[in-house]
């Protein structure tokens, strides 16, 4: 596709933030350490949907590779490559897969999101 539509280009984008998602999902999840844990409780998130609202915040890296990916012909040769591009000094070894808790800020604790009693 040299010249992809914006509705094509999209779902690119949003299947990018689903492979993180289930990719940080498996990876943080399956044998979560302490310091998970604690980012657990301190968000009021299970695990995988703090890994999931994570993954979001990677959604502009995500919108980089779904350009990139759509306009270029010849990146179905080197997928690997462009992720890393897309994804810099947060990209994992694979395509698929990055250090979501670098997309973006820390996600917000529980106690900044309750108003206060009274």
């Amino acid at each position: 596709m040299t010249n992809p539509t914006k509705a094509q280009v999209d779902e690119a984008t949003n299947q990018c933030v689903n492979a993180l998602t289930q990719s940080a999902q498996l990876q943080n999840c399956f044998f979560e350490d302490d310091a998970g844990r604690a980012e657990d409780k301190r968000t009021g998130l299970s695990c995988p949907d703090r890994q999931a609202a994570l993954a979001k915040q990677c959604q502009k890296r995500c919108a980089n590779y779904a350009t990139d990916t759509t306009h270029l012909v010849c990146t179905g040769s080197y997928p690997n490559t462009v992720w890393r591009i897309s994804f810099g000094d947060i990209s994992g070894d694979t395509g698929n897969s990055a250090r979501v808790d670098l997309c973006g800020p820390p996600l917000r604790s529980i106690s900044t999101k309750k108003p206060p009693p009274g």
